[in-house]
């Protein structure tokens, strides 16, 4: 016996009564009891769990380890906890989070007690073959806090494995258990009501084909409505950036129904709509620029020589100011009377009665028709930009494309529990890698544009201002390479996305059936 195993004790049975009853076989050694306090992380939208990792503290080290399993991947000591991933000193563990976390902030989800008192096995030669450990785990320090857990660990010396053999022989003969695969995480996390996974931004709703598209609608934008109010009640506490960007997908999520799914609600109400929702996407729209630049801080120093990668601070420490009175804007904005009527407007039309209209001529329709046709024509019209963009390729034709690229991916995402997960998915990935592209061209035009833009806007007093500008130049001039880059893989990326692979993935899925 080489692994450690964990018993529940019968109901009743208390750790004293077991060490009497083993003190007439075995020398028993206790050691000093130990009590420990542990803290579990994770983003507000639980990238951990996603990965089925489990991240705590422990005093002053941080461990990771698999949901329901006890091996420590990794362990560092650390003086403060880390924040952010940058927080994180170099090593292993910073290399397995960085892809994970990416820019969210980690939250402490919940903090326990934990008390265990270890008892070395001793033979007549008073050497240690084996270990029990008892160990509870407390919601608190409180000494009659009832327990949420307690375990026996029975943990096996090398040398000596019939100790251990017999040992767990007798346990499972006086009625203990070996303990299944539960983890302890579910129930900690339990006691302070938080259910792992309980929030995503990613659309996770299911349609029925047969479902009104009216009433279909309403289930995706309820869906979208929710994660705006999730993230808008935590933007003010600017924990990260994270809320904001989610808050803004979702708006924009919101304004493509409306203007992608035909004709399911009267005119005059989506039109309303669409007009509210573009006010308040443009609430945020310099916030996120700036939160996007300084976010991008440590890439674009690493695009400089090394001699002017000090000089361009400056700019940084001026986007940080920005930042702050763009702050300000946004809960102005979120706390104004025109933002408030808009969303209680807007759930109360989510909320009430179907109406019929003569404007909405699509309401009636079963939902998987319209899904259908909305999602074959907008990639009709993809192919079609496409293609000429491959004859003559523009910079604003790029552009154009991006957009429709974006409103096909959202349609897509809005339908996709109509279609075989498998085969929407394959689509929706090669769709994305197209959008990829387009993104990363659009994103250095507007960079590009944007610095050249803010060296009018540097303090001329700045002492370093002519060293500054020169780093913002240098900048410049790596971002257009890059961009010229981009743009000559445009061609490859859209040649496979339009195989005639998916071509006729896309035909079997979304032309209209007899």
């Amino acid at each position: 016996m080489r692994n450690n195993l964990k018993f529940n004790l019968p109901d009743g049975y208390k750790e004293q009564q077991l060490i009497r009853e083993l003190a007439d076989q075995y020398a028993i050694k206790k050691e000093p009891a130990i009590s420990e306090n542990f803290a579990i992380y994770d983003t507000f939208d639980w990238r951990l769990f996603n990965k089925s990792l489990v991240l705590y503290r422990s005093g002053n080290k941080l461990f990771l380890r698999k949901l329901a399993k006890s091996e420590i991947i990794h362990t560092i000591e650390i003086t403060s906890l880390p924040v952010f991933i940058w927080d994180f000193p170099d090593g292993k563990l910073k290399k397995q989070l960085e892809p994970i976390i990416k820019m969210r902030t980690l939250l402490k989800l919940v903090e326990v007690h934990c008390r265990s008192k270890t008892y070395r096995i001793l033979n007549q030669d008073g050497k240690t073959v084996t270990r029990l450990v008892y160990e509870k785990i407390l919601p608190s320090r409180e000494k009659y806090a009832p327990a949420l857990a307690a375990h026996l660990w029975l943990k096996p010396v090398k040398g000596y494995p019939k100790y251990s053999q017999n040992l767990a022989k007798r346990f499972e003969e006086t009625g203990f258990t070996i303990s299944k695969k539960e983890d302890i995480y579910f129930k900690v996390l339990d006691v302070v009501d938080k259910k792992p996974g309980s929030y995503s931004a990613k659309l996770n709703i299911q349609l029925d084909p047969d479902m009104r598209s009216d009433d279909a609608t309403k289930v995706i934008l309820h869906f979208l409505l929710q994660i705006m109010r999730i993230n808008e009640a935590s933007i003010e506490k600017d924990l990260d950036t994270e809320f904001l960007h989610d808050f803004r997908v979702a708006i924009r999520r919101t304004r493509s129904a409306l203007g992608q799914i035909k004709d399911v609600f009267p005119m005059g109400t989506t039109n309303r709509f669409k007009k509210d929702f573009a006010f308040v996407g443009e609430l945020s729209n310099q916030l996120r620029d700036l939160d996007v630049y300084l976010l991008k801080e440590d890439t674009y120093k690493a695009m400089l020589p090394p001699v002017l990668q000090k000089d361009i601070d400056p700019l940084f420490e001026y986007l940080r100011q920005k930042r702050s009175r763009a702050l300000k804007n946004v809960l102005k904005g979120l706390k104004s009377k025109k933002y408030g009527k808009i969303l209680h407007d807007w759930e109360a039309f989510l909320n009430e009665p179907r109406k019929d209209s003569d404007t909405a001529a699509n309401a009636k329709l079963p939902v998987i028709y319209l899904a259908r046709k909305r999602i074959y024509m907008k990639y009709q019209g993809v192919v079609k930009a496409g293609n000429l963009i491959i004859e003559n390729t523009e910079d604003e034709m790029l552009h154009v494309l991006r957009i429709q690229c974006k409103k096909l991916r959202y349609l897509m995402e809005f339908f996709s529990s109509l279609f075989p997960l498998k085969k929407i998915n394959v689509l929706i990935e090669q769709l994305k890698k197209l959008q990829g592209n387009l993104g990363d061209f659009n994103d250095l035009c507007v960079q590009e544009d944007y610095l050249f833009n803010i060296t009018r806007e540097l303090p001329a007093t700045h002492q370093q201002l002519k060293k500054t500008l020169v780093a913002i130049g240098s900048l410049i001039g790596t971002l257009d390479r890059e961009r010229k880059t981009v743009k000559d893989a445009f061609a490859k990326t859209f040649t496979d996305f339009v195989s005639s692979k998916n071509q006729g993935l896309f035909r079997e899925l979304f032309t209209l059936k007899p």
